[in-house]
């Protein structure tokens, strides 16, 4: 039976029952929402299904500590689990290992030790089914692509990854910052992904404004495009998070 995933923000949930599993790449302007709506999703969800954190360049007490202070006035924060893959993403940059490591590392600790793609592999075979998992920034793992990989070799890496969490009822949402890749390599990305979520900043009546909208999404673009949504204006809120203020319709 096919896992549909709440994203634990209400409004939605009533619209749209959630999100079936496969790969879900959130498409933010830098600082435009994308984060924050993963965030509130694992917080409110914690306890009903399992959750990844999966961070590509930030050590695991760098993000707990970024968690803490994503919602500031929440009170509790969820023990959400943190599996961070920047030892492997640094190890052949000119950054010193000490200064990333979570084990204090110096240059010998990684020396023969497997790839981050390997490493990327080896997370997701380890992945129990119905789980729910947040990769904190698509945009390093490509970059580190271009280099380590090839451009081609990403794309199906992110094809069999698709395939895997849907045979698997596994829901991956992957944050990418727009604008940083050319169209057509961003355009690619994009089309791995069973949904896109946007989120962008827009100006209305001289106000900078979030606003988020569906640009790709299988069965669930129908029920959007029932209730005749456009997009949806957006706000962060000291206290619950990622909140829906508005709805924009057309006639």
């Amino acid at each position: 039976m096919t896992e549909i995933f709440p994203t634990g923000m209400d409004f939605l949930d009533k619209q749209l029952g959630g999100f079936p599993p496969g790969l879900v790449i959130l498409y933010e302007n830098a600082g435009a929402g994308g984060r924050e709506f993963a965030i509130t999703s694992m917080f409110n969800n914690a306890d009903k299904f399992k959750i990844r954190y999966l961070s590509i360049s930030k050590p695991v007490d760098v993000v707990k500590r970024e968690l803490e202070t994503a919602i500031p006035e929440r009170g509790d924060v969820p023990d959400i689990e943190v599996v961070s893959l920047a030892d492997f993403y640094f190890k052949d940059t000119l950054v010193p290992l000490k200064w990333v490591s979570g084990k204090g590392a110096g240059i010998e600790l990684l020396k023969g030790e497997k790839s981050l793609f390997t490493k990327l592999v080896e997370f997701f075979d380890g992945l129990e089914n119905n789980t729910y998992v947040f990769l904190d920034s698509l945009t390093d793992l490509a970059r580190a692509a271009v280099n380590k990989l090839g451009w081609e070799n990403f794309v199906d890496l992110l094809k069999g990854i698709r395939v895997y969490c849907v045979r698997n009822n596994i829901l991956l949402e992957a944050l990418l910052t727009s604008q940083i890749f050319e169209k057509g390599k961003e355009e690619e990305m994009l089309d791995q992904a069973d949904g896109i979520v946007v989120f962008e900043w827009s100006v209305e009546r001289e106000i900078i404004m979030r606003s988020m909208y569906f640009r790709k999404f299988l069965g669930l673009l129908p029920k959007i495009e029932k209730e005749k949504i456009i997009k949806y204006s957006v706000k962060i809120d000291p206290v619950v998070g990622f909140t829906i203020s508005r709805v924009m319709r057309f006639m």
